[in-house]
């Protein structure tokens, strides 16, 4: 049981290392070229990145990408599954509620990504979960996720939140996690691909830049309504974006 419960864990660190990585070499690619070629897509910041940033950042997400990866397959070998509402059949609930989850689980990772990422910007948090994340205050696809251990074990509550309360199935998980990963790379990436009018209800690269350079304000995930609720969008955000 123990070699099960330890293969089942590695085999997730494989695939989510994979994938991870793939992202974000896609990414990292395009934002090579970008530098290399000025003019063809202007960074949202001027400072520029350098190589100790980047190394730094590398050898950081090796560690969260672990983590990332371990948490659910240990929980799962430790009796989670039972706690969830994991369903196999997608016809068993049809494909109209498929997709739905789908919205659903970005919409769970939205709400705990706002309210955990405001809670370890205090004071007493700060400093053990999230200033790993903000050194880097000119972010590149590397940033993604060169976060400290205990913000990734954070980070990581969302997805056994959504397993608590939604009836999912194996291959919504799998687009979710796909989605996941590739807007938390471009939210990181100091590039814009988007267009600004999408900047009023979407936390766009441009926002989570902000976020990042003024270390404070835009704390969402995929949206800005928690936001836009709570006083927390950056001032300058609507003029920025009509502009």
């Amino acid at each position: 049981m123990a070699n099960l419960r330890w293969s089942a864990i590695e085999r997730s660190v494989e695939m989510t290392a994979f994938y991870y990585l793939v992202v974000v070499a896609v990414f990292f690619g395009a934002w090579c070229w970008w530098r290399l070629r000025p003019g063809r897509r202007a960074p949202l910041q001027a400072t520029q990145v350098g190589g100790r940033q980047i190394g730094r950042e590398m050898l950081t997400s090796v560690v969260s990408i672990l983590i990332f990866g371990s948490i659910l397959p240990l929980l799962f070998a430790l009796g989670f599954g039972k706690y969830t509402r994991f369903y196999w059949q997608i016809g068993s609930r049809g494909w109209l509620y498929f997709v739905l989850s789908i919205v659903l689980m970005m919409v769970i990772q939205d709400t705990y990504f706002y309210w955990s990422h405001r809670l370890m910007h205090s004071r007493l948090l700060f400093r053990w979960f999230h200033r790993t994340h903000h050194r880097s205050v000119t972010p590149n696809p590397w940033t993604t996720y060169s976060v400290a251990p205990l913000e990734a074990v954070v980070d990581s509550g969302a997805s056994i939140l959504i397993l608590m309360l939604l009836p999912v199935t194996g291959l919504a998980l799998i687009i979710f996690s796909w989605i996941n990963t590739v807007y938390a790379v471009y939210g990181h990436l100091g590039y814009e691909l988007l267009p600004r009018r999408m900047g009023r209800w979407i936390n766009t690269s441009t926002a989570h830049n902000v976020h990042h350079r003024k270390g404070r304000y835009n704390y969402g995930w995929y949206f800005l309504f928690w936001d836009r609720m709570m006083g927390t969008l950056d001032p300058g955000h609507d003029e920025r974006i009509s502009s």
